[in-house]
């Protein structure tokens, strides 16, 4: 059976990563069917005929073959009620029988298909209870195609103020979504609106194609922006303030593509006019390199975590060391991305500066963050895995009941047994054994995808079953060979690949980058000419070419770098360039001040978090007493 084709046909919009989770499953549960079922052999074939001919026949005779198909498998009796009567349909009685399937276990796939059948039965008789009936269904389970299906009927119906929310709800999954948007929206202004919020700038441009509403400018000059046509933007946006000098939003939209059109001091004035948080926020960044002190001043008054890691760069910068203190205090109580990041560095200037009780303080705020490499960098101790007792086995109604639905053939059923109970009624012990199954196929990345959830940064304790599974080691043999090959610990090269594609062979950046260890098409040139081979672009995407070419950069770095994995794995994310440049800054004294001073915010993360990797691989894997990252 080739799965992946019927998966992507009955849910063209789900993520790849769940196709190909929920796609295997069902393969693992038809291996398990036999022994599920009771182990007889014959028995899911002769129940597989039993279907299809009830499938095939009369209302009255198809009720009788139901009931016996329920009887040879009990473990989807609800199921066979449900067909019974989707074959009696569209009988009073029959309508009252998949009220009793819904009633029966609400969360369902039956009760699913039961509200689906009833919505198109009132459908077609032109029922106002046929909306109801599709959002119970959705309710149940989220589908573009059925989001699709309602809005139509919505619009058949001429209520196109309802179609109009539903097409807008999956514009950005489906194309014929737009269509409908233009279609059923009455006023081509909000339609322009809504495509500009969605990035669909063309569009929304096209949208306004021959409206002459004054309103219109400044949605033409966002949409100009969003293509980068910033003086024509800068014309629209303009015009617009010379009726409404006081609409503030456009204004700031005005400053904003007058910044990146070089006239900063137009800009400058125009976020003064402003007078927000967002606009000072502008105004500081544009106002460092010329007025530090103005600067400083606008970035403390800002109410924004990012607004006092920019103020601590100029005292820095000054040598004020001691006034960043409570910056970055408040920095590392945020919720932001930077919290540890901020934690960490109150963590080291406060041991510069001798101040015992924020140092103690800092390292309880990095404490706090969960797992974390910079917490672990602070207290200079070994990591240890904060592992949980194993959990006992489960999923076994689940699983019994998936496995006799592809017993007859109904794999979509199953594949919906295991989509809606993840969503509805998720146990840990189920998705281990759901996650254990996948590893077990050599799918690494669909069973870190479960894992991942229990075991990793943001979580806490787990068994030990889902830490190896959140942290597998795929590809072995071509990751331990191209590691031998170019001296290199295939722990470091799982740690980046976790970052980089988690086991994706097929992962694709926006950017560019390509495969299990993202690599770019210039870098993939580049690697070639040094190699002095011929490595074809499509390479990119086959395992053995991709981890290759992963770990001789990775060994041209290490070697460039003089062994530094630090320095290594922020040059495979920002670029060998990037990291010298960034030593070269004077305020760089140690890799403390690195990790402070590093340019790209992407790249400080991306080394704390390839870090943490590497010490959880090591926890799980290494020899005892092997070092870790530096």
């Amino acid at each position: 059976m080739r799965i992946k084709p019927w998966i992507e046909t009955i849910m063209p919009s789900a993520p790849p990563f769940m196709n190909r989770i929920l796609g295997l499953a069902l393969i693992i549960l038809l291996l398990v069917a036999s022994s599920t079922l009771g182990g007889c052999a014959l028995r899911p074939r002769s129940a597989d005929a039993l279907y299809q001919t009830a499938r095939d026949a009369e209302p009255e005779r198809a009720e009788e073959l139901y009931v016996r198909l329920g009887e040879e498998l009990p473990e989807i009796e609800e199921y066979t009620r449900l067909w019974a009567a989707q074959a009696a349909m569209p009988s009073v009685d029959a309508a009252a029988a998949l009220r009793d399937v819904i009633a029966f276990r609400p969360q369902s796939p039956a009760a699913y298909e039961a509200h689906l059948t009833l919505a198109r039965h009132y459908a077609q008789l032109e029922a106002p209870r046929a909306e109801q009936a599709y959002r119970d269904a959705l309710a149940i389970r989220e589908s573009v195609a059925l989001h699709l299906e309602l809005a139509r009927y919505l619009e058949e119906r001429g209520d196109v103020d309802g179609a109009y929310a539903e097409y807008h709800t999956v514009l950005g999954d489906r194309p014929d979504a737009f269509t409908g948007m233009r279609r059923t929206g009455t006023d081509p202004l909000a339609v322009a609106e809504d495509l500009a919020n969605a990035a669909w700038f063309s569009d929304a441009l096209e949208t306004l194609r021959g409206v002459d509403d004054p309103r219109a400018l400044p949605l033409r000059g966002r949409a100009l922006a969003g293509l980068g046509r910033h003086e024509e933007a800068a014309e629209a946006f303009a015009a617009w303030l010379a009726d409404h000098p006081d609409d503030t939003e456009v204004k700031m939209e005005l400053a904003k593509t007058l910044e990146r059109l070089g006239r900063t001091d137009e800009a400058l004035d125009l976020y003064e006019e402003v007078d927000t948080a967002d606009s000072k926020l502008a105004r500081a960044g544009l106002l460092e390199s010329q007025d530090p002190e103005s600067a400083l001043e606008l970035y403390r008054e800002v109410p924004y975590p990012v607004a006092w890691w920019s103020a601590t760069a100029i005292l820095e910068h000054q040598d004020r060391l001691t006034e960043t203190l409570p910056l970055y205090r408040r920095v590392a109580r945020s919720s932001t991305y930077l919290a540890d990041d901020a934690a960490y560095r109150l963590y080291v200037l406060a041991d510069r500066l001798g101040d015992d009780a924020i140092r103690d303080e800092a390292q309880a705020l990095l404490d706090n963050v969960g797992l974390n490499w910079l917490s672990l960098r602070a207290r200079g101790s070994e990591f240890q895995l904060p592992t949980a007792p194993p959990l006992a086995p489960g999923g076994d109604g689940v699983i019994a009941r998936a496995a006799a639905l592809s017993s007859i053939g109904r794999e979509d059923l199953a594949h919906l047994e295991l989509e809606v109970t993840a969503a509805h009624r998720r146990t840990p012990e189920v998705d281990l054994a759901m996650a254990q199954a996948l590893a077990d196929l050599g799918e690494h990345e669909a069973a870190q995808a479960i894992a991942a959830e229990y075991a990793g940064p943001g979580t806490g304790r787990a068994p030990l079953a889902f830490w190896r599974l959140s942290y597998p080691r795929p590809f072995s043999e071509t990751v331990e060979s191209a590691a031998g090959t170019y001296n290199l610990d295939p722990l470091l090269v799982w740690s980046i690949m976790r970052q980089e594609s988690v086991f994706d062979a097929d992962a694709m950046s926006y950017v560019g980058a390509r495969g299990l260890m993202q690599v770019m098409p210039s870098t993939q040139e580049w690697i070639a000419e040094q190699m002095g081979e011929e490595i074809p672009p499509g390479a990119a995407f086959t395992p053995e070419a991709n981890v290759r070419m992963g770990a001789w950069f990775l060994r041209f770095l290490l070697d460039y770098f003089d062994g530094d994995l630090r320095l290594t794995v922020a040059a495979y994310n920002g670029g060998a360039g990037s990291v010298d440049a960034w030593l070269e800054d004077p305020k760089v004294s140690n890799r403390d001040d690195l990790l402070r001073w590093i340019g790209f915010g992407e790249t400080r993360e991306y080394v704390e978090r390839v870090s943490m990797n590497y010490e959880v691989y090591k926890a799980l894997y290494a020899d005892p007493g092997e070092p870790g990252l530096d």
